[in-house]
Protein backbone atom coordinates (compact mmCIF):
# COMPACT_ATOMS: atom_id res chain seq x y z
CA UNK A 1 0.00 0.00 0.00
CA UNK A 2 3.03 2.26 1.25
CA UNK A 3 4.49 1.38 -2.04
CA UNK A 4 1.31 2.17 -4.20
CA UNK A 5 0.66 5.88 -2.55
CA UNK A 6 4.88 6.31 -3.11
CA UNK A 7 4.74 5.89 -6.87
CA UNK A 8 1.35 7.82 -6.91
CA UNK A 9 3.06 10.53 -5.45
CA UNK A 10 5.98 10.59 -7.78
CA UNK A 11 4.00 10.49 -10.41
CA UNK A 12 1.94 13.83 -9.54
CA UNK A 13 5.45 15.59 -8.59
CA UNK A 14 6.37 14.69 -12.01
CA UNK A 15 3.29 15.92 -13.84
CA UNK A 16 3.75 19.14 -11.89
CA UNK A 17 7.36 19.46 -12.78
CA UNK A 18 6.59 18.95 -16.43
CA UNK A 19 3.33 21.38 -16.53
CA UNK A 20 6.01 23.73 -14.93
CA UNK A 21 8.85 23.46 -17.60
CA UNK A 22 5.77 23.61 -20.36
CA UNK A 23 4.44 26.94 -18.98
CA UNK A 24 7.76 28.26 -18.58
CA UNK A 25 8.57 27.75 -22.15
CA UNK A 26 5.05 29.21 -23.03
CA UNK A 27 5.29 32.01 -26.17
CA UNK A 28 3.26 34.30 -23.80
CA UNK A 29 5.87 34.41 -21.15
CA UNK A 30 8.88 34.64 -23.77
CA UNK A 31 11.62 37.34 -23.17
CA UNK A 32 12.21 39.79 -26.82
CA UNK A 33 14.64 41.35 -27.56
CA UNK A 34 15.86 45.15 -29.02
CA UNK A 35 19.25 45.19 -30.51
CA UNK A 36 19.23 47.63 -33.37
CA UNK A 37 17.53 51.24 -34.21
CA UNK A 38 14.56 51.88 -35.31
CA UNK A 39 13.21 48.44 -34.02
CA UNK A 40 9.40 48.31 -33.79
CA UNK A 41 7.92 46.32 -30.53
CA UNK A 42 4.30 45.78 -32.40
CA UNK A 43 3.31 43.10 -29.93
CA UNK A 44 2.67 42.79 -26.47
CA UNK A 45 5.13 41.48 -24.03
CA UNK A 46 8.24 41.97 -22.41
CA UNK A 47 11.28 43.84 -24.34
CA UNK A 48 15.27 43.63 -23.29
CA UNK A 49 17.59 46.05 -24.98
CA UNK A 50 20.35 43.76 -25.19
CA UNK A 51 23.44 46.90 -25.99
CA UNK A 52 23.80 50.00 -26.22
CA UNK A 53 22.57 51.80 -29.44
CA UNK A 54 23.83 54.65 -31.33
CA UNK A 55 21.56 55.94 -33.86
CA UNK A 56 23.30 59.29 -34.82
CA UNK A 57 22.29 59.74 -38.69
CA UNK A 58 19.56 58.02 -38.98
CA UNK A 59 16.96 60.99 -38.21
CA UNK A 60 14.66 58.39 -36.95
CA UNK A 61 13.50 57.05 -33.18
CA UNK A 62 15.95 54.84 -31.49
CA UNK A 63 12.75 52.71 -30.70
CA UNK A 64 9.13 52.78 -31.59
CA UNK A 65 6.36 51.23 -29.74
CA UNK A 66 2.88 50.65 -31.26
CA UNK A 67 1.33 47.86 -29.00
CA UNK A 68 -0.54 48.17 -25.84
CA UNK A 69 0.94 45.89 -23.07
CA UNK A 70 4.59 46.02 -23.81
CA UNK A 71 7.45 46.61 -21.20
CA UNK A 72 10.27 48.08 -21.91
CA UNK A 73 13.82 47.07 -19.92
CA UNK A 74 16.74 49.29 -21.41
CA UNK A 75 19.01 46.86 -18.91
CA UNK A 76 21.64 49.67 -18.09
CA UNK A 77 21.97 50.70 -21.62
CA UNK A 78 21.97 53.40 -23.43
CA UNK A 79 20.09 54.96 -26.81
CA UNK A 80 21.54 57.90 -28.17
CA UNK A 81 21.92 60.02 -31.75
CA UNK A 82 23.14 63.60 -31.95
CA UNK A 83 20.49 64.36 -34.49
CA UNK A 84 18.09 67.18 -34.13
CA UNK A 85 15.77 67.85 -36.59
CA UNK A 86 12.67 69.35 -35.59
CA UNK A 87 11.02 68.75 -39.14
CA UNK A 88 10.75 64.85 -37.97
CA UNK A 89 8.51 63.05 -35.18
CA UNK A 90 12.00 61.66 -33.68
CA UNK A 91 12.60 60.15 -30.03
CA UNK A 92 15.03 58.05 -28.43
CA UNK A 93 11.81 55.95 -27.30
CA UNK A 94 8.53 57.21 -29.17
CA UNK A 95 5.28 55.39 -28.02
CA UNK A 96 2.19 55.55 -30.87
CA UNK A 97 -0.97 57.18 -29.79
CA UNK A 98 -4.16 54.72 -28.66
CA UNK A 99 -1.87 52.67 -26.49
CA UNK A 100 -2.00 51.27 -22.98
CA UNK A 101 0.11 49.25 -20.59
CA UNK A 102 3.01 50.41 -21.78
CA UNK A 103 6.75 50.67 -19.14
CA UNK A 104 9.91 52.11 -19.55
CA UNK A 105 12.71 51.69 -17.27
CA UNK A 106 16.26 51.04 -16.31
CA UNK A 107 18.55 52.90 -18.59
CA UNK A 108 19.54 55.86 -20.51
CA UNK A 109 18.23 57.66 -23.14
CA UNK A 110 20.45 60.60 -24.77
CA UNK A 111 20.05 63.22 -27.59
CA UNK A 112 17.32 63.22 -30.23
CA UNK A 113 14.23 65.54 -31.27
CA UNK A 114 12.64 64.30 -27.27
CA UNK A 115 14.33 61.40 -24.95
CA UNK A 116 10.99 59.94 -24.55
CA UNK A 117 7.80 60.93 -26.74
CA UNK A 118 3.84 59.43 -24.78
CA UNK A 119 1.89 60.61 -27.45
CA UNK A 120 -1.57 60.03 -26.29
CA UNK A 121 -1.14 56.75 -24.74
CA UNK A 122 -1.04 55.23 -20.91
CA UNK A 123 2.29 54.78 -19.81
CA UNK A 124 4.79 54.33 -17.05
CA UNK A 125 8.39 55.26 -17.13
CA UNK A 126 10.56 54.83 -14.06
CA UNK A 127 14.50 54.64 -13.31
CA UNK A 128 15.22 56.30 -16.71
CA UNK A 129 18.19 59.17 -17.25
CA UNK A 130 17.07 61.14 -19.80
CA UNK A 131 19.21 64.09 -21.21
CA UNK A 132 20.92 66.09 -23.29
CA UNK A 133 17.29 66.13 -25.81
CA UNK A 134 16.83 68.92 -28.57
CA UNK A 135 13.96 69.86 -27.23
CA UNK A 136 11.84 68.20 -24.55
CA UNK A 137 13.61 65.56 -22.26
CA UNK A 138 9.89 63.62 -22.19
CA UNK A 139 6.91 64.63 -23.80
CA UNK A 140 3.68 63.74 -22.47
CA UNK A 141 0.07 63.71 -24.15
CA UNK A 142 -3.08 62.09 -23.03
CA UNK A 143 -4.47 60.91 -19.36
CA UNK A 144 -3.07 58.69 -16.64
CA UNK A 145 1.04 58.96 -17.34
CA UNK A 146 3.45 58.35 -15.14
CA UNK A 147 6.90 59.51 -14.38
CA UNK A 148 8.67 58.65 -11.29
CA UNK A 149 12.02 57.59 -10.16
CA UNK A 150 14.01 59.03 -12.91
CA UNK A 151 16.50 61.75 -13.90
CA UNK A 152 15.55 64.10 -16.85
CA UNK A 153 18.51 66.89 -17.52
CA UNK A 154 19.95 69.14 -20.06
CA UNK A 155 17.20 69.47 -21.90
CA UNK A 156 17.74 72.18 -24.69
CA UNK A 157 13.74 73.50 -23.66
CA UNK A 158 11.84 71.86 -21.30
CA UNK A 159 12.66 68.51 -19.18
CA UNK A 160 9.18 67.67 -19.17
CA UNK A 161 6.33 68.76 -21.06
CA UNK A 162 2.64 68.22 -20.43
CA UNK A 163 0.33 68.55 -23.15
CA UNK A 164 -3.05 68.09 -23.45
CA UNK A 165 -3.01 65.44 -20.63
CA UNK A 166 -5.21 64.74 -18.05
CA UNK A 167 -4.34 62.96 -14.65
CA UNK A 168 -0.61 62.51 -15.11
CA UNK A 169 1.71 62.30 -11.92
CA UNK A 170 5.39 63.05 -11.98
CA UNK A 171 6.75 62.25 -8.50
CA UNK A 172 10.35 61.05 -7.21
CA UNK A 173 12.24 62.14 -9.63
CA UNK A 174 15.32 65.12 -10.26
CA UNK A 175 14.38 67.21 -13.01
CA UNK A 176 17.48 69.61 -13.05
CA UNK A 177 19.52 71.99 -15.43
CA UNK A 178 17.24 72.07 -18.55
CA UNK A 179 17.54 75.11 -20.57
CA UNK A 180 13.94 76.65 -20.02
CA UNK A 181 11.60 74.85 -17.48
CA UNK A 182 11.89 71.75 -15.73
CA UNK A 183 8.03 70.80 -15.49
CA UNK A 184 5.95 72.94 -18.39
CA UNK A 185 1.79 71.83 -18.26
CA UNK A 186 0.17 73.82 -20.67
CA UNK A 187 -2.40 72.73 -24.04
CA UNK A 188 -5.40 72.57 -21.67
CA UNK A 189 -3.75 70.06 -19.50
CA UNK A 190 -6.47 69.43 -16.35
CA UNK A 191 -5.93 67.26 -13.09
CA UNK A 192 -2.01 66.74 -13.04
CA UNK A 193 0.11 66.11 -10.17
CA UNK A 194 3.78 67.05 -9.53
CA UNK A 195 4.65 66.33 -6.60
CA UNK A 196 8.20 64.93 -4.51
CA UNK A 197 10.41 66.00 -7.06
CA UNK A 198 14.12 68.02 -6.92
CA UNK A 199 13.53 71.03 -9.41
CA UNK A 200 17.04 72.30 -9.75
CA UNK A 201 18.42 75.38 -11.89
CA UNK A 202 15.85 74.91 -14.62
CA UNK A 203 15.89 78.04 -17.21
CA UNK A 204 19.06 79.69 -16.22
CA UNK A 205 20.24 78.90 -20.19
CA UNK A 206 17.54 80.84 -21.31
CA UNK A 207 16.70 83.36 -19.07
CA UNK A 208 12.94 82.81 -18.39
CA UNK A 209 10.71 80.63 -16.68
CA UNK A 210 12.55 78.16 -14.41
CA UNK A 211 11.44 75.10 -12.03
CA UNK A 212 7.61 74.91 -12.74
CA UNK A 213 5.10 76.71 -15.29
CA UNK A 214 1.76 76.08 -15.45
CA UNK A 215 0.70 78.04 -19.25
CA UNK A 216 -2.84 76.30 -20.03
CA UNK A 217 -4.73 74.22 -17.59
CA UNK A 218 -7.05 73.89 -14.20
CA UNK A 219 -6.87 72.03 -10.88
CA UNK A 220 -3.18 70.98 -11.80
CA UNK A 221 -1.44 70.06 -7.79
CA UNK A 222 2.62 71.53 -7.36
CA UNK A 223 3.29 69.97 -3.78
CA UNK A 224 6.02 68.91 -2.03
CA UNK A 225 8.77 69.58 -4.12
CA UNK A 226 12.03 70.81 -3.33
CA UNK A 227 12.63 74.05 -6.24
CA UNK A 228 15.79 75.32 -5.71
CA UNK A 229 18.08 77.91 -8.28
CA UNK A 230 16.02 78.49 -10.93
CA UNK A 231 15.70 80.87 -12.95
CA UNK A 232 12.13 81.57 -11.82
CA UNK A 233 10.93 78.90 -9.20
CA UNK A 234 6.64 78.27 -9.58
CA UNK A 235 4.32 80.16 -12.37
CA UNK A 236 1.17 79.88 -12.19
CA UNK A 237 -0.29 81.25 -15.58
CA UNK A 238 -3.83 79.74 -15.79
CA UNK A 239 -6.69 79.69 -13.00
CA UNK A 240 -7.79 77.31 -10.62
CA UNK A 241 -4.40 75.26 -9.70
CA UNK A 242 -2.71 74.95 -6.36
CA UNK A 243 0.67 75.43 -5.32
CA UNK A 244 1.42 73.72 -1.75
CA UNK A 245 4.03 72.82 0.33
CA UNK A 246 6.91 73.47 -1.72
CA UNK A 247 10.03 74.96 -1.05
CA UNK A 248 11.29 77.69 -3.12
CA UNK A 249 14.52 79.32 -2.68
CA UNK A 250 17.32 80.92 -4.63
CA UNK A 251 16.03 81.96 -7.80
CA UNK A 252 17.56 84.15 -10.06
CA UNK A 253 14.36 86.32 -10.30
CA UNK A 254 10.92 85.51 -8.72
CA UNK A 255 10.41 82.17 -6.29
CA UNK A 256 6.43 81.73 -6.58
CA UNK A 257 3.94 84.10 -8.96
CA UNK A 258 0.31 83.96 -9.74
CA UNK A 259 -0.17 86.53 -12.82
CA UNK A 260 -3.27 87.94 -13.88
CA UNK A 261 -4.68 85.17 -16.31
CA UNK A 262 -3.78 82.30 -13.36
CA UNK A 263 -6.64 84.41 -10.97
CA UNK A 264 -7.90 82.42 -9.23
CA UNK A 265 -5.34 80.12 -7.52
CA UNK A 266 -4.19 79.20 -4.40
CA UNK A 267 0.07 78.98 -2.43
CA UNK A 268 -0.25 77.97 0.77
CA UNK A 269 1.98 76.71 2.68
CA UNK A 270 5.41 76.77 0.48
CA UNK A 271 9.07 77.68 2.37
CA UNK A 272 10.08 80.96 -0.30
CA UNK A 273 13.08 82.25 0.95
CA UNK A 274 16.43 84.10 -0.53
CA UNK A 275 15.40 85.14 -4.42
CA UNK A 276 16.86 87.67 -5.59
CA UNK A 277 14.29 89.82 -7.03
CA UNK A 278 11.25 88.71 -4.94
CA UNK A 279 10.29 85.69 -2.81
CA UNK A 280 6.00 85.77 -4.10
CA UNK A 281 4.62 88.31 -6.05
CA UNK A 282 0.93 88.76 -7.48
CA UNK A 283 0.57 90.50 -10.62
CA UNK A 284 -2.80 91.98 -9.25
CA UNK A 285 -2.39 94.78 -6.48
CA UNK A 286 -5.59 93.27 -4.90
CA UNK A 287 -4.78 89.50 -5.56
CA UNK A 288 -8.13 89.27 -7.71
CA UNK A 289 -8.98 86.16 -5.97
CA UNK A 290 -5.89 84.20 -5.17
CA UNK A 291 -5.62 82.24 -2.31
CA UNK A 292 -2.07 83.50 -0.37
CA UNK A 293 -1.85 81.67 3.06
CA UNK A 294 0.67 80.09 5.95
CA UNK A 295 3.58 81.21 3.35
CA UNK A 296 6.98 81.38 4.49
CA UNK A 297 8.79 84.28 2.85
CA UNK A 298 10.55 88.00 3.57
CA UNK A 299 9.95 89.83 0.25
CA UNK A 300 6.37 89.80 -1.70
CA UNK A 301 4.91 91.70 -4.68
CA UNK A 302 0.82 92.57 -5.05
CA UNK A 303 1.33 94.68 -8.77
CA UNK A 304 4.09 96.41 -8.88
CA UNK A 305 4.34 97.60 -5.30
CA UNK A 306 5.59 95.96 -1.92
CA UNK A 307 2.31 93.80 0.16
CA UNK A 308 4.08 94.68 3.25
CA UNK A 309 5.46 91.20 3.62
CA UNK A 310 4.47 88.68 5.87
CA UNK A 311 0.91 89.11 7.42
CA UNK A 312 0.20 92.24 5.56
CA UNK A 313 -1.83 93.00 2.70
CA UNK A 314 -3.04 89.76 0.61
CA UNK A 315 0.16 87.39 0.06
CA UNK A 316 0.43 85.31 3.58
Amino acid sequence: MKSKLHKQSLKLTLVGLVAMVLLAASPAHALNHVTVCGQNLNLAGQYVLDNDLDCSGTLASGVEITASNVVLDLAGHTIASTDCDLTKDMGGIFVHGGLSGVKIDGGRVQGFNDGIVINLSTSQVSGMTVTSACVFGIAISGPNNRVDTSVVSLSGADGIGIGSASGTHIVFNDISDNARVGVDISNFSNGNFVENNIINRNGIGAGEQGGVAIFNGTNNLVANNAVNNNFNGIEVESPGNTVRNNTVNGSVSTGIFITTNGAPSTVKLNTVLGNAFVDMSDESSACNGDVWRKNTFQTDLAGAASDGGPEKGCIK
